[in-house]
């Protein structure tokens, strides 16, 4: 069971990890480029960031459970992917009211922006919110792959590279 939960974790995980890493490093900056204005952009990735959210409280989930799981057996390890969920639930919430915010300047029937200024300065803070998302991701990902081969270890585990 512990295999199968991993695995589902692995994939959860890397879809949205990937899915973000692709929408902030390539799916934004292209429609940047090819958009006459670049904040017009946030009407086409307006419902891509709903997607990225709900992957983000799902891998949330499972990263929850990885937690639990590594606490157990290796304290200093799961307190720090424990840190790691938190920062990431931090960011997670305050993408979702940020979002709100950002929801409430673009008028989606007349695909337009309606406060400059105010899109500008909650679409900064959106940026700040995901770069905290992704770093905690960064952290998070190698700190569990020590956490499990140290588990494995004490449990007798072989792996393909002992």
């Amino acid at each position: 069971m512990v295999w199968f939960v991993r695995i589902l974790f692995l994939f959860c995980f890397s879809l949205y990890w990937g899915g973000l890493t692709f929408y902030t490093g390539f799916v934004v900056r292209i429609s940047h480029d090819v958009l006459n204005d670049p904040m017009d952009g946030g009407l086409i990735t307006q419902r891509v960031t709903y997607i990225l959210q709900a992957l983000g409280l799902a891998a949330v989930f499972l990263m929850g459970w990885n937690c639990i799981d590594v606490v157990r057996q290796s304290r200093k390890l799961g307190v720090l992917l424990i840190a790691c969920v938190f920062l990431l639930s931090f960011a997670l919430v305050g993408l979702y009211l940020v979002h709100g915010q950002l929801d409430a300047v673009i008028d989606a029937n007349a695909s337009e922006i309606t406060d400059r200024v105010a899109f500008d300065r909650g679409h900064r803070r959106y940026n700040q919110l995901t770069t905290i998302q992704w770093l905690a991701c960064l952290a998070y990902l190698p700190i569990t792959v020590i956490a499990w081969q140290s588990i494995d270890r004490k449990a007798g585990v072989k792996h393909a590279t002992d």
